[in-house]
């Protein structure tokens, strides 16, 4: 006779573990049922390796659950949040770091309501963006690379990326394809380049990467270059000097250029650290490897891999279902 009470108490006990919602419900309907339409996202480059990102969209809520919170997945391991407003009125955000990405958790500051929209800006510093420059061919270049991974946590629609280089910048000419993919538009400001993508629609899960290869002037080059510029410009006062400079000038110019393409020949320290784990490897490695060794995302470990290759100094072989990275030094 006291089995039948317990019986029932545990029945109503297992209905309404049932029948009460999970919490768990609205991060789903934030991940799925969340719409950014427009989305613009700038990317503007300095001289000292820092990416200022800024990110304009309009938010809105296509599912059945109101939610109070946006994630947004940036590629960077070393982003500083500096910005956050909803509908213009400043609020928070917190970062949450994973291996290879960080997701940014905005909060709207309110129950956002179904159908209901906000405008999301967002403010974010980066310095992993961008390789480490280094002295390309022409002593008086540096040479650098910029990347940028999107892998959505939610649906975006008309999405449009503008990456803008450092001052005085021009594409890499030591690059046959200094652009990746295709830009759709570019422009300048005088001083700087930007180049435009254009998006019409990526779901969550779908990825898209910027690439851009570049070249600044190397200022440390410079001087020499602006004393032999100087000194000509002397020795047009008088014709003595002038016909010195004439017949000295160049050959002092051809020996330095010779030095310099012997010197500033070198790898990046990043290049380094992936060559100095091959060889540990034994001299090669599957690729899927390096991207478990390092802190970065698996996009600029492919980049570093694509720079080395290009040089000479690795070779990419397809053995089976993945790719081998063979070192090709001596």
């Amino acid at each position: 006779m006291q089995r039948k009470p317990l019986l029932l108490l545990t029945t109503i006990v297992l209905i309404a573990l049932i029948a009460i919602p999970v919490k768990g419900d609205s991060v789903l309907a934030q991940t799925s049922s969340i719409l950014l339409d427009p989305v613009s996202i700038e990317a503007v480059m300095d001289n000292n390796g820092l990416t200022t990102v800024t990110v304009n969209a309009r938010m809105t809520n296509l599912g059945v659950d109101s939610v109070d919170t946006l994630s947004f997945r940036i590629d960077s391991l070393e982003a500083l949040v500096t910005l956050v407003r909803v509908d213009a009125v400043a609020t928070s955000a917190i970062l949450i770091d994973y291996d290879r990405y960080t997701e940014i958790v905005v909060n709207l500051g309110r129950s956002l309501g179904v159908n209901e929209s906000v405008q999301i800006e967002l403010g974010i510093l980066a310095s992993d963006f961008q390789s480490d420059s280094v002295i390309g061919a022409d002593p008086t270049k540096l040479v650098g690379d910029f990347i940028y991974y999107m892998r959505p946590l939610t649906r975006l629609s008309n999405f449009t990326f503008t990456a803008i280089l450092p001052p005085e910048s021009i594409l890499s000419q030591e690059s046959i394809a200094p652009l990746f993919p295709d830009t759709d538009a570019n422009y300048t400001d005088g001083t700087s380049l930007a180049f435009i993508w254009f998006t019409e629609d990526l779901q969550i899960g779908q990825e898209r990467v910027f690439i851009i290869r570049y070249q600044t002037p190397n200022y440390e080059a410079a001087p020499v270059q602006s004393f032999f510029v100087e000194s000509i410009a002397i020795g047009l006062i008088g014709v003595l000097i002038g016909i010195l400079l004439a017949v000295l000038g160049p050959r002092i110019m051809y020996r330095l250029r010779q030095i310099g393409k012997v010197r500033f020949i070198g790898v990046t320290n990043e290049e380094e650290e992936v060559l100095d784990v091959i060889r540990q490897k034994g001299g090669s490695c599957p690729q899927k490897d390096l991207y478990t060794e390092f802190d970065m995302s698996q996009a600029k470990v492919s980049l570093i891999l694509n720079n080395l290759e290009e040089r000479g100094l690795v070779r990419r072989l397809r053995e089976g279902r993945e790719n081998v990275v063979h070192i090709m030094e001596n």
